[in-house]
């Protein structure tokens, strides 16, 4: 939507001859701005500012022509210098509705260009339109911006409100993601030590049996030495001979009473001398 943009110019009254010529002048600079030659018409209006610098009608005028060639904030200043002068009412009201669509359309470029200031603007355009209605009341298109004026506000309120909750969500999904993160590296060391501990607990079950098994073997070789070690039963031949002595011994304590009959020839070649011994083996 636009704004009702038709300015309204303040014609002169002469009073004085003095006053008939800045009148004429002025009547001719207003001929040039409603034919569309804003330029020339601002030209006439800054000599006029000069001979006439007390007229606040002048200012208002200028101001009128800045705002159509473009010139925002020059035409908000003539229109602030021009209503600390002016006392006519009507002209008053035709003045605070001339700046409220100078700040509004102020507004409109800065909320163009994402700037919050344009927030400043548009409540200042509302401000001049409750103003000018206060004056005139029956001014249609001044109530029809005050409208317009009022829905940027709330637009970029909800706005503000709408990007303030968004920080807060990306906020929270960032802390959110972040906690997921250190989750996740918290269960990748946890993973990673659990993955150490049984590491540690296979190599120790594997150093155990290796230790078993050692001992095993130890254990085996030092049974093997003790078996080494053992006395081996003597061969019966040195029990034989044992018994041979033993058994000669007696033979001679048998026959040391007849130390004749050892010399006897024996009776059957062959047998001389020899007696059965019962061996106990």
């Amino acid at each position: 939507m636009k704004i009702s943009a038709s300015l309204l110019l303040i014609i002169l009254l002469a009073a004085m001859p003095y006053a008939d010529q800045i009148y004429s002048r002025n009547k001719k600079a207003n001929q040039l701005y409603k034919k569309g030659e804003y330029g020339e018409a601002l030209k006439m209006y800054d000599d006029l500012s000069v001979e006439a610098p007390l007229e606040p009608k002048i200012k208002m005028n200028k101001g009128s022509a800045q705002y159509q060639l473009g010139d925002l904030d020059k035409a908000e200043e003539s229109y602030n210098q021009a209503a600390a002068g002016l006392k006519d009412k009507k002209a008053l009201a035709d003045l605070y509705y001339n700046l409220g669509n100078t700040q509004y359309m102020q507004g409109e470029q800065l909320a163009g260009q994402g700037k919050q200031e344009a927030m400043d603007k548009y409540k200042a355009a509302l401000g001049n339109y409750i103003k000018s209605l206060d004056i005139k009341s029956n001014n249609k298109d001044a109530k029809w911006n005050l409208q317009l004026a009022s829905a940027k506000i709330k637009e970029m309120q909800n706005q503000q409100q709408q990007n303030k909750n968004d920080k807060k969500d990306n906020k929270q999904n960032q802390n959110k993601d972040q906690n997921k993160d250190q989750n996740k590296d918290q269960n990748k060391d946890k993973n990673k030590n659990n993955d150490k501990d049984q590491k540690n607990k296979d190599q120790n079950k594997d150093n155990n049996k290796d230790k078993q098994d050692q001992d095993k073997q130890n254990q085996n070789s030092q049974n093997d030495k003790q078996d080494q070690q053992k006395p081996e039963p003597q061969p019966a031949q040195s029990k034989q001979e044992d018994m041979k002595k033993d058994e000669a011994k007696k033979l001679i304590e048998l026959y040391s009473d007849d130390e004749h009959d050892l010399n006897k020839k024996p009776e059957k070649p062959g047998v001389a001398g020899q007696k059965r011994v019962d061996k106990d083996w």
